[in-house]
C-alpha cells in the first residue's frame, strides 16, 4: 500500500512512518524538519519537505492510497487564525485529495474536544461539544467536521494524552514542572484520566487502514492511572520533592486567567506561564468508553503499564 503521513518528523508521525515501512509499505512522510526528514529516509521513507498549508489537494506529492493526517498545532496558547490554517484548512485540504483519488483517510483529532462538556468519566465519541476551552480544541472539532463533510469515509481517531520514546510534549514538560520540586497539589483527593503510548496510537491507525470503519473512535491505553499518583512517581524518579501543599483549583484558575488577559494585551501576546486550559489538565479527570475501538476496530493495546514504567524509569535517568 501508498501511505503518505503528515506530520512524519513528529512523535506520532515518525513513529508510524517506520511501522509502516517495516511493514512492507512504501511510504512518504510529509514534514518540514529537514534533519528529521533525513533520519527518515536513512529508515526508508521517502520524506518531502512540504508546507501542508500551502498545498493544494491535486499535489502528486497526496498521491496514495492512503493518506494518514498526523500534523497539526498543538498547543494551547495562539492566535485563532494559526489554528483555523494549520488544522481546519489543512485537514479539509487533506480530506478533499482523499476523496479526490479514492483513498482511505485516517485523521487524528483529539479528545481536548471533550474539555469543556464537564463530563469527566468513560465519555463516548456521540458526545457533542458546544464550547472549548482552547483555540486548539476548537480547531479540532471544526477539523473533524470538515472531514465528516468532504470525505465521510474518513476514520477520526481521538487518541488521549500521547506519550512513549521521543515524546517532546508531555513527559518532558512534565518532569520540567515537577523537577523544580516547588509543585504543588491542585486536588484533595485523587485525579483519574488516561493516557497513550504512542505505539497504541500507531496500532489503531494501522488497524484503521486495513479496516472500512469511519467516524470517530477514542483511544487510549485502556487503564485508568491516578494522576497524582503517576506525579509523585516522576519525582522519586527525579530525586526532588513530591508535590506537596494545597493550592485550591479555583484559585490556581483564577490567576491563570489574569495572567492570560496580561498577556493579550502585551506586544506580541507571550503565553502565559500557565494558562487555565493546561491547569485544568491536572485538576479535571477524564476516562473514555473504548467500546467502539474494541469491538469495531478490533483494537487492544500493544503497550501496557510498562509503557509508562519504562518513561518516569526514562525522566529519572535523563533520557527522556
Amino acid at each position: 500500500m501508498r501511505v503518505t503521513v503528515t506530520g512524519a518528523t513528529g512523535f506520532l508521525g515518525g513513529r508510524l512512518a517506520r511501522r509502516l515501512v517495516g511493514e512492507g509499505h512504501e511510504v512518504a512522510g510529509l514534514g518540514r524538519d529537514e534533519r528529521a526528514g533525513a533520519a527518515l529516509a536513512a529508515d526508508g521513507v521517502g520524506f518531502h519537505r512540504v508546507d501542508l498549508a500551502r498545498t493544494s489537494p491535486e499535489d502528486p506529492v497526496l498521491d496514495a492510497d492512503a493518506i494518514v493526517h498526523c500534523a497539526a498545532l498543538s498547543t494551547l496558547w495562539g492566535p485563532w487564525a494559526d489554528f483555523q490554517r494549520a488544522n481546519v484548512q489543512v485537514s479539509a485540504m487533506l480530506a478533499r485529495a482523499a476523496a479526490l483519488r479514492g483513498a482511505r483517510l485516517v485523521h487524528i483529532s483529539s479528545p481536548s474536544i471533550y474539555n469543556a462538556t464537564g463530563l469527566t468519566r468513560d465519555i463516548g465519541e456521540e458526545t457533542v461539544p458546544t464550547s472549548f476551552e482552547s483555540s486548539y480544541a476548537r480547531s479540532k472539532w471544526l477539523a473533524e467536521q470538515q472531514v465528516h463533510a468532504i470525505a465521510p469515509s474518513a476514520l477520526v481517531l481521538r487518541p488521549r494524552g500521547i506519550y512513549g520514546p521521543g515524546d517532546r510534549s508531555i513527559m518532558p514538560r512534565v518532569a520540567r514542572i515537577v523537577g523544580s520540586g516547588r509543585m504543588p497539589r491542585l486536588s484533595r483527593g485523587e485525579v483519574w484520566t488516561q493516557l497513550t503510548h504512542v505505539d497504541n496510537v500507531v496500532e489503531a491507525i494501522v488497524l484503521g487502514l486495513g479496516s472500512k470503519l469511519s467516524g470517530p473512535v477514542n483511544v487510549t491505553d485502556d487503564r485508568t492511572i491516578g494522576l497524582w499518583a503517576t506525579l509523585d512517581r516522576v519525582a522519586d524518579a527525579l530525586g526532588v520533592p513530591r508535590p506537596h501543599g494545597h493550592l485550591p483549583p479555583r484559585l490556581a484558575e483564577g490567576a491563570a486567567a489574569v495572567a492570560e488577559r496580561v498577556c493579550r494585551v502585551l506586544p506580541g501576546r507571550p503565553e502565559p506561564p500557565v494558562t487555565v486550559a493546561s491547569l485544568r489538565l491536572i485538576t479535571r479527570g477524564m476516562t473514555l468508553d473504548l467500546r467502539r475501538a474494541r469491538d469495531e476496530l478490533g483494537y487492544r493495546p500493544v503497550v501496557g503499564a510498562e509503557g509508562l514504567d519504562a518513561v518516569i524509569e526514562a525522566l529519572g535517568k535523563g533520557r527522556a
